[in-house]
């Protein structure tokens, strides 16, 4: 009997052993799991997918702190952000942008089709922002790569709340929208109030061997036009509207330069060399002092932030010469 008894002690705790290492194994289990699960919650709420400019599904971090911009400057300082690099163009003719730095410097990669990719991974970015696909292969080596182009927008609200969302600073791209667009009504207003109905104003680039006619939506020609809603001479208007957005066939020559001057011109200077023409100084515009000098480093870039400062100083200027 006692065999008996031992027997089934022994099965017992047996029995009692594997109970033991199934709880065991169990709990390993769901603490595995649990230690999963807590992973994927952490990565969720630092990263997230966003849509870019071209359709693309990119997974970036949720607040971007080191960015870099090798274009559009401006729409990323607009909402708040200052990216650690840019571009040499966006950086030396966005003199209006600076204000927007936060007292922080901006490193310069170089041109925009050729940026130094070697600066660019030194800085250790968390986000590339590029203008075009042709630059994601090489950027999204270095970080998360989006790409933003304003082609892709009807008007500047669209491109601002795009950036926004991208950037995850949706609140102040809705700031500076209304901040703009306030702005914008008010330099019109001031302009409408002396600029008589059916006065012309023509925008130039003067170089040594032509002259570039500065059309609406352009660097300049957004302020001029689009913003402070000035007319542009009929011979320019069938200029832009024939040349199909080609800005070759934009250009002109200074012995026709009259054929497209307004009542008042607006020359935007990069600090080319030309020597003015025989008829270009006996335009009626330049022989009566018509004829306003805007500088190229506030003037090149058309992004929201420029064009909103190009249009008050544009205002401001027009309106004393007038006043003359």
């Amino acid at each position: 009997m006692n065999k008996y008894i031992k027997k089934s002690v022994m099965i017992m705790l047996l029995i009692s052993l594997l109970l033991v290492m199934a709880a065991c194994g169990s709990k390993n289990e769901d603490t595995s799991q649990e230690q999963e699960g807590t992973k994927d919650d952490k990565e969720s709420t630092t990263t997230r997918i966003v849509t870019d400019s071209v359709g693309r599904k990119v997974q970036i971090p949720m607040d971007p702190q080191r960015v870099i911009v090798d274009w559009d400057l401006g729409h990323v300082l607009a909402v708040g952000v200052v990216p650690v690099a840019s571009t040499t163009k966006v950086i030396d003719y966005g003199e209006f942008l600076k204000d927007y730095y936060q007292g922080k410097d901006i490193v310069d990669l170089g041109n925009e089709d050729a940026v130094s990719l070697e600066t660019a991974a030194s800085l250790k970015p968390d986000l590339i922002i590029t203008f075009a696909e042709k630059n994601i292969e090489q950027y999204k080596k270095i970080a998360p790569t989006i790409v933003f182009s304003t082609a892709s927008y009807d008007n500047v609200e669209a491109e601002i709340i795009a950036i926004g969302e991208m950037l995850n600073h949706q609140e102040d791209a809705k700031k500076f929208i209304v901040d703009y667009t306030a702005r914008a009504k008010v330099a019109e207003e001031k302009i409408k109030a002396v600029i008589p109905e059916g006065i012309t104003f023509s925008l130039f680039t003067l170089a040594e061997k032509e002259i570039a006619v500065i059309p609406s939506g352009n660097s300049g020609g957004e302020a001029m036009y689009d913003l402070l809603k000035l007319k542009a001479p009929t011979s320019i208007q069938k200029l832009i509207e024939d040349s199909n957005g080609d800005w070759q066939k934009q250009r002109i020559s200074w012995e026709i330069v009259g054929d497209y001057v307004g009542d008042y011109v607006g020359v935007l200077d990069y600090g080319q060399e030309y020597e003015t023409t025989f008829t270009w100084e006996n335009l009626n515009v330049v022989k009566n002092n018509k004829v306003i000098t805007f500088d190229g480093k506030y003037f090149f870039s058309a992004d929201p932030i420029s064009v909103i400062n190009q249009a008050e100083h544009m205002a401001e200027q027009i309106i004393k010469l007038v006043q003359k």
